[in-house]
């Protein structure tokens, strides 16, 4: 809003001390500004100075406005009126959205002073203005303390705040107001008393020569060891808004502490104790920790014909070799004291060879050996159970299904379809059920054995269900499991072992070739791979760093490194027609190379430092 004030200011006829003010003889017109008049001069028969009207002053000439540049005489009565200006201040009270604040906006009254310019003379006089600006505040004290209780703000009032929110002439917020916020709880929490990774790695000197029987030490417990210990969360406090409501804290988290094959809870249930010897391990379920040992099979002598192949749930101990032909399977580590030749090794957790892998596939973190084995089952059940959620749908609106017949529920119904078009059903049951029975322990998910019953019990009682929504919570527990299947948590499993020929590879965690080094085999790694000695023929795929002593051949065999786009390869020595793929660029060595480091800047090119061997 805008108010407009006028004040005027009367033209004069120079005088003599007036035309000496600009300049001294001249027969020219001028006009001229002193003291908020307007001053004119010009010859009697003209011709007459012009006066050119700018905002903020009225030119009225003869008692008339002039907007237009207006010739004027000694003759006419003019007018020089400056008009101020009023914009009007607003304020607004409000509660911040949480409610712990009381916020007063303010945005001022301001005045614009202005007085007409001092101008010299000129023919055409251009008019301006001098302005001063004068803020006010929009707000009384008074004002602002009725706004108070019509808000309902009562509590936490800064009464300093409020004085000086009235009085500020400022464009600015002013908190005057303050709630007391809730405190949160403190979460709860289950502390694991042993580490969590299945290995410890024990670190050499440089100069140190390497025992390999002691790289890795497995984490393990003894009967009655206490696992883990479960924290309850802590109580938060209420708070309040500046209107005087109660600010509930949020409530903490808890965790739930169960305790899985091979442990114990305590009879509070706070602890996990280990029922028997073995590696710990631990499994996190969204407010969920089971803890479980897993057993530890020892086998002394080689793996061959006579022992035949070892699967196992738990961790495996090989004292000899494992032979051609023979496999090995586990849940848990497995452990090799000899070599692994013409044979298969396929764990969920690491593999440690202290021999050499000959002509041999091993993989480690093979949790989704065990997953893929049993998708087909889980699916052929989610599958099935949708389906015959249609089909019911359908045939409970058929004439043929008269509404007594169903009063006892669902139950005939489901029996007819699972008799007929569903008969595949309750077999697909009975198999998901066998497999399950397999999985290593920890593996399967918390609830998957209660899963199993109720599928069995709509399968093969369904006269016993009543309430199709029975089937259809069934059926999404089936859809849950399936995904759980086909997407497993990805485990970071190494395999260690002394030298690796004519061989595959395979490891979700790093690879570690600890001997002379590798030739003509295929290692994959989920993060590192790690090569003290030669790699020649064959190809490296890791998604991390990479560690060759020496890469490819003098005889120029087909050797290949691929590497993620963050990862550094590293090679002392490299040969001619070696190949490196980092994020897939690509760096061919046409001579020999020592000191080789690899890697991509930020902007995605591939940069190389080496040295003429």
């Amino acid at each position: 809003m805008k108010k407009e004030i006028a004040r005027g200011f009367p033209a004069a006829t120079a005088s003599k001390a007036d035309k000496a003010y600009p300049y001294e003889e001249t027969d020219s017109p001028y006009a001229f500004i002193k003291n908020g008049r307007l001053v004119v001069r010009h010859p009697p028969e003209g011709p007459y100075p012009v006066v050119i009207p700018c905002p903020g002053v009225r030119l009225i000439v003869n008692g008339q406005e002039r907007t237009q540049p207006t010739p004027v005489s000694v003759q006419d009565t003019v007018q020089l009126e400056a008009v101020d200006e009023r914009r009007e201040g607003e304020w607004s009270l409000t509660v911040s959205s949480d409610g712990l604040q009381a916020i007063l906006r303010i945005s001022p009254t301001v005045i614009i002073h202005r007085e007409v310019a001092e101008l010299l003379a000129a023919r055409k006089l251009q008019l301006a203005v001098v302005e001063r600006e004068e803020c006010l505040s929009p707000l009384t004290l008074n004002e602002l303390l009725q706004e108070l209780p019509r808000l309902g703000i009562n509590y936490g009032v800064d009464w300093e705040a409020c004085s000086r929110g009235a009085a500020s002439c400022a464009e600015e917020e002013v908190v005057i107001a303050r709630g007391t916020p809730a405190e949160p709880g403190k979460d709860g929490l289950v502390e694991l008393l042993f580490p969590t990774g299945s290995k410890m790695p024990v670190l050499a000197e440089e100069e140190e020569t390497v025992d390999f029987r002691e790289r890795y030490v497995f984490s393990s417990v003894m009967e009655g060891e206490i696992l883990a210990v479960k924290h309850l969360p802590g109580k938060g406090r209420p708070g309040a808004s500046v209107k005087g409501d109660v600010i509930v804290p949020p409530a903490p988290r808890d965790f739930a502490l169960s305790a899985g094959a091979g442990a114990v809870l305590s009879r509070d249930g706070e602890r996990a104790v280990a029922a028997r010897a073995g590696r710990p391990v631990a499994y996190r379920s969204r407010s969920l920790v089971r803890v479980s040992v897993l057993p530890e099979l020892v086998h002394t002598g080689d793996v061959d014909l006579a022992s035949g192949n070892i699967t196992f749930k738990g961790d495996v101990v090989i004292t000899g070799n494992v032979e051609e032909g023979m496999a090995v399977e586990a849940g848990g580590n497995v452990r090799v004291g000899g070599l692994v030749s013409g044979a298969r090794v396929q764990t969920a957790g690491s593999v440690l060879i202290r021999g050499n892998i000959l002509a041999s596939a091993v993989a480690a973190g093979g949790n989704l050996a065990f997953m893929q084995e049993i998708l087909p089952q889980v699916r052929a059940l989610a599958i099935g159970l949708r389906e015959m959620i249609m089909a019911i749908y359908q045939l409970s609106g058929h004439p043929a299904f008269k509404q007594g017949d169903l009063k006892d529920g669902i139950g005939p119904l489901l029996r007819l379809l699972l008799e007929g078009k569903f008969r595949h059903l309750p077999s697909a049951a009975e198999a998901f059920k066998e497999q399950v029975e397999t999985l290593p322990p920890g593996l399967a998910g918390e609830g998957l054995n209660e899963f199993i019953k109720e599928v069995e019990r709509v399968v093969h009682s369904p006269l016993g269900v009543r309430d199709l929504q029975e089937v259809e919570k069934l059926a999404q527990r089936a859809l849950e499991w399936e995904q759980a299947f086909a997407f497993p948590p990805s485990a970071e499993s190494d395999v260690v072992a002394a030298n690796i020929l004519n061989s595959t590879v395979t490891a979700s965690g790093d690879v570690r070739v600890l001997g002379g080094g590798c030739y003509n085999s295929r290692i994959q790694a989920g993060k590192k791979v790690i090569v003290s000695g030669v790699f020649r023929g064959g190809e490296i795929q890791a998604g991390e760093e990479v560690h060759v002593g020496e890469l490819g051949s003098r005889g120029g065999s087909a050797t290949r490194v691929m590497a993620g786009p963050r990862a550094i390869v590293t090679l002392k020595y490299a040969f001619e027609n070696a190949l490196v793929l980092v994020g897939g660029r690509v760096y061919r060595f046409d001579r020999k190379e020592k000191d080789v480091r690899l890697w991509l800047n930020k902007e995605g090119n591939l940069q190389s430092r080496a040295t003429p061997a």
